[in-house]
């Protein structure tokens, strides 16, 4: 199955996917605007993790294992990520 969603990270840990049985991959587009988005488990904090810069375009790839999600988080204000998930 795919599926192609838009998701608005917020200042709280927000779920970007949670990936069904099979686990999945999560491909994230990034505008180079607003702030910096950090992705990571639930209890992400914003700066620890992967950090999705603002100062430019980025498009990141990511296996996730079944049952598990992808959280972001921002340090204030909120950034809308272009999501595509392709579950197995």
């Amino acid at each position: 199955m795919i599926i192609s969603k838009n998701v608005t990270i917020t200042d709280a840990a927000t779920l970007i996917h949670k990936a069904a049985t099979n686990g999945c991959k999560i491909y994230i587009y990034s505008a180079d605007t607003g702030g910096d988005v950090t992705i990571g488990p639930a209890s992400v904090v914003a700066g620890t993790g992967y950090v999705i810069p603002s100062s430019k375009k980025t498009e990141v790839t990511i296996d996730i294992p079944p049952g598990d999600g992808l959280y972001g988080i921002m340090a204030s204000s909120s950034k809308t990520l272009h999501v595509t998930v392709v579950e197995f």
